[in-house]
């Protein structure tokens, strides 16, 4: 008979993670890789273009690709995140992550491409999603929202490096950016130390675990602020995924003659912004409130997208950029943390997963009609069309909130 310690050993040859800490290490870590799927391939989706000869307007589809296959499983994965546990979920999602991420170095044709992002979407909902929830598992109340921000931190600035690392991996192949997802391989070892999380109560079949979860909602009088949050959640990804890592690539081509090597440097300045904003994002909620600061996240995205549309130089394009950031920086984590809370853990997975089919929802149609947009319209009109919506976001997002939701329970 094997002993318990040599069967434990054997099927955790890395250990388990009992810090909080190191569990939150490992949920950047993870989270990190599923960002690196946008932020790898925005510097070299001009070059993709010309090399399968397609037009700018479509190339759009080998990042909206990805986000393709959250639409349609994001919230599955978050059921099963709630009825087999989050550890296996995260695991066989990073093992998806990385083997397509990787194929996209042979892909030789536009189609091919487009397929092996899409499988490798599927993964990314998972280890973002999931990554969440094991962050929310592991704190509560303002220290959950405080590990959202350095969850958002440490994701943001691999985005801000993913580019720049891209760029430069570019100058010896356009394809050779996609090598980095090799670095899935080690993850996937230091995950493995994840603790056992297997619920101790089985979740109900899928319809009527999401039916039991909003009826939670209802009772707690947080539906109508979650559906709020989901719909500010669309508009601010639209503009980190339609315009800053897809639009602002070819405005950078076309407009200032930047080439790929430095492009993926000026598409950092907008996760510098984030990272500056969710660095801070206890501080900014103890100064002004959250309601107020999620009115200030999108007066800033406002702002930095006319800032953005009125670029007479490259320069200004930074500029903007980094002001949409810290607005962005300034809303996600409290999004995230609504998220993680409003449906209880027994909810969380599916709660948050949904939040992640929304995310996904706005990345698949962001990238196609930014470019289309550009296309047709000229560079500047993606620009306005984000300045004018945000805008009115800024302006009705306390008025609305106080008419349809219950103050007590909403996330900002």
């Amino acid at each position: 008979m094997i002993p318990v310690s040599l069967t434990a050993r054997l099927s955790r040859p890395f250990g388990t993670a009992t810090r909080p800490y190191e569990r939150l290490s490992i949920a950047i870590a993870v989270g990190a890789m599923g960002t690196l799927g946008f932020s790898v391939t925005a510097p070299i989706l001009p070059d993709l273009a010309d090399a399968f000869g397609v037009s700018r307007g479509s190339i759009g589809l080998v990042q909206g690709s990805i986000s393709f296959a959250g639409v349609m499983f994001s919230a599955i994965i978050g059921y099963l995140a709630d009825r087999v546990g989050r550890r296996r979920v995260v695991l066989s999602a990073l093992a998806l992550f990385s083997a397509f991420g990787v194929a996209g170095f042979f892909a030789r044709s536009f189609w091919a491409l487009v397929a092996v992002r899409f499988l490798q979407g599927v993964g990314t909902s998972g280890i973002l999603g999931v990554g969440i929830v094991l962050i929310a598992d592991s704190f509560e109340g303002d220290a959950r929202t405080r590990a959202m921000g350095i969850n958002m931190t440490g994701l943001q600035m691999t985005s801000l490096l993913g580019p720049v690392v891209a760029g430069l991996l570019a100058i010896g192949g356009i394809f050779r950016p996609f090598l980095i997802f090799l670095i899935g391989i080690p993850l996937a070892a230091w995950a493995s130390r994840m603790p056992g999380d297997r619920p101790e109560i089985a979740a109900e079949r899928p319809l009527r675990h999401l039916r039991a979860a909003l009826t939670t909602m209802r009772r707690e009088r947080t539906l109508a602020d979650y559906a709020g949050v989901l719909a500010a959640t669309f508009v601010a990804t639209y503009l980190l995924h339609g315009l800053g890592l897809t639009v602002v690539p070819l405005l950078l081509d076309d407009e200032f003659g930047i080439e790929v090597a430095a492009r993926g440097v000026f598409i950092a300045s907008f996760q510098l912004g984030i990272v500056l904003a969710a660095v801070r994002i206890g501080m900014l909620i103890d100064w002004i409130g959250k309601a107020n600061l999620v009115t200030a996240s999108f007066a800033l995205m406002a702002v930095g997208s006319a800032i953005t549309a009125l670029a007479a130089s490259a320069g200004s394009v930074v500029a903007g950029l980094a002001v949409c950031g810290f607005g962005f920086g300034a809303f996600v984590p409290q999004a995230q943390a609504f998220a993680a809370t409003v449906g209880g853990q027994a909810y969380r997975g599916l709660t948050v997963l949904f939040w992640v089919t929304i995310i996904r929802l706005s990345q698949v149609s962001g990238p196609p009609a930014g470019s289309m947009i550009y296309d047709t319209f000229g560079p500047s009109v993606p620009f306005w069309s984000a300045a004018a919506i945000t805008g009115v976001l800024a302006l009705a997002w306390i008025p609305v909130r106080r008419a349809v939701s219950n103050p007590a329970g909403a996330a900002g």
